[in-house]
C-alpha cells in the first residue's frame, strides 16, 4: 500500500475486526504493509469501513466468503509473525544421502486469526513432523524399506486459476534482477488475456460445470508454430513492462519506445522464414457445407462464413437470435445446424424468466442470410 494510505489503516483494521467477531486483540503493525515504490498497477485490495455496518448475513454465500478472505488477508498482514523453528536431519545409508525436515510453532502469531477467520474454508491442516532429538555424527538403526515401482503422470491441463499463476511466473528464473513487473501482462490483464483468447478461438474451455480446463484449439496450436520464437517470449513482455513504466516515470521518450518496436517488426518481417506448411496451418477450418449455394462453410474470427463472397449465409458468433434464448452461437450448435438443419436446446429462457426445452430450425432467406425459428417440443 501507498504511503498515505498509512494513518487510516489502524481504523480500518478495528473495524475489520469487529465486523467478523474477532474477539482477540489484533497487533496492528502498519509499516509491513507500507511501500509505495512496490505499488504497480493498484493497490492491494481492501474492505472499506462501511463493511462494519452492514449485514454481512445478507449477501449471497459466494460474494461473504471472498469479502472473508479478503478480510482475513488485511489483518493477517499486519499481524504478528508466525515464527517456527525448521530442522533438517541428513542421513547416509548405503553411500546413499536422506533428508527429513521437521518443524516446530515457537509463536502463532498472524496463524492465530487465519485460523480463526478461515476455518472452513481452509480444510485440514497437515499437522507439522516433529523430528527426534539427534546429535551430529550419531548412529541409528534402518526401521524398514520398500522398493515401489510406478509411472508418472503427464501434466495436468490448465484451469483458469492455474493458468493465470503460471502467467504470472511465466520466465521468472530468467528474468535479470531488479525488474519490477515480470511474467505475462499484469495483474489487472491477465484474465482479460484469456477471455481474448477464448473469444478469438485460440483457446476453448472444456469439462464439467465445476471444472472448465483450458485447451489450445487448432487454430492456436497453428498461431504458436508459425509464431517467431521472439515474440512467444515472457521476457520480451517484461522488458516492454520495465519501459513503459520508464515511460511513466519520464525516464524515456514514448517516441524511442515505439522506434524500437517498429526496428523490430520490421526485423522480424524480413528475416523470419516461413514456417514450413504454415499456409496450410493457418487455412481456415471448414466446418460444413452452406445450405444457400453448396460451398464449404468456414470459421472465422466473429463467425462461420461461406467461402463464396457473393453468398450472404454467415452464421455470427454474436447471435440475437440465441441470445434471446439465454444461448450462444458456439461450434457444436454451428456444426448441428449446418450438418442437421436444427438443433435441440435444453434450458431455454423466455421473456419472463421460465425454462423450456426448443429446436432451433435453420433455413435461408431469399437472398441467403441465415434464418432461425423454434420449434416446440411436444408440438406446442
Amino acid at each position: 500500500m501507498t504511503e498515505d494510505m498509512a494513518a487510516s489503516l489502524p481504523g480500518l483494521v478495528t473495524a475489520t475486526g469487529k465486523a467478523f467477531a474477532v474477539e482477540e486483540q489484533i497487533p496492528i503493525h502498519v509499516q509491513q504493509v507500507i511501500d509505495g515504490s512496490k505499488v504497480t498497477d493498484h493497490h492491494a485490495l481492501l474492505p472499506t469501513k462501511s463493511m462494519a455496518n452492514a449485514d454481512l448475513a445478507a449477501l449471497p454465500a459466494g460474494e461473504r466468503n471472498i469479502l472473508r478472505l479478503i478480510a482475513a488477508r488485511l489483518l493477517c498482514a499486519v499481524g504478528e509473525p508466525h515464527r517456527y523453528a525448521e530442522t533438517t536431519i541428513i542421513t547416509i545409508c548405503a553411500g546413499e544421502e536422506f533428508s527429513a525436515k521437521g518443524k516446530v510453532v515457537l509463536s502463532e502469531g498472524w496463524k492465530t486469526v487465519e485460523r480463526k477467520m478461515l476455518g472452513d474454508l481452509l480444510g485440514k491442516q497437515k499437522e507439522a513432523v516433529v523430528l527426534p532429538d539427534v546429535k551430529e555424527q550419531s548412529q541409528c538403526s534402518v526401521a524398514g524399506a520398500e522398493l515401489k515401482e510406478g509411472q508418472t503422470s503427464p501434466p495436468k491441463p490448465y484451469t483458469e486459476d492455474t493458468l493465470l499463476s503460471a502467467m504470472q511466473a511465466a520466465g521468472a528464473d530468467s528474468m535479470p534482477e531488479g525488474v519490477e513487473r515480470q511474467g505475462i501482462g499484469t495483474p489487472a490483464t491477465r484474465a482479460a488475456t484469456i477471455e481474448k483468447l477464448v473469444q478469438k478461438g485460440f483457446l476453448e474451455r472444456k469439462g464439467s460445470k465445476k471444472t472448465k480446463v483450458l485447451l489450445p484449439t487448432d487454430k492456436g496450436k497453428a498461431l504458436i508454430t508459425v509464431m517467431p520464437e521472439e515474440i512467444q517470449s515472457p521476457e520480451m513482455t517484461a522488458d516492454w513492462e520495465t519501459k513503459l513504466l520508464q515511460i511513466e516515470r519520464s525516464e524515456m521518450e514514448p517516441s524511442e519506445f515505439m522506434t524500437e518496436i517498429k526496428e523490430m517488426i520490421s526485423s522480424l518481417v524480413t528475416t523470419t522464414e516461413a514456417a514450413k506448411g504454415a499456409n496450410a496451418l493457418m487455412k481456415n477450418k471448414i466446418i460444413g457445407v452452406c445450405p444457400n449455394c453448396g460451398k464449404p462453410v468456414v470459421e472465422r474470427e466473429k463467425g462461420w462464413f461461406c467461402e463464396n463472397r457473393e453468398c450472404r449465409f454467415v452464421l455470427w458468433k454474436d447471435n440475437a437470435f440465441l441470445k434471446r434464448l439465454g444461448k450462444r452461437m458456439d461450434a457444436h450448435v454451428a456444426d448441428k445446424l449446418l450438418r442437421d438443419g436444427r438443433v435441440r436446446l435444453k434450458d431455454c429462457k423466455s421473456a419472463k424468466g421460465k425454462t423450456y426445452n426448443a429446436i432451433v430450425l435453420l433455413s435461408c432467406e431469399a437472398d441467403g442470410r441465415s434464418k432461425f425459428s423454434l420449434e416446440f417440443e411436444g408440438g406446442c
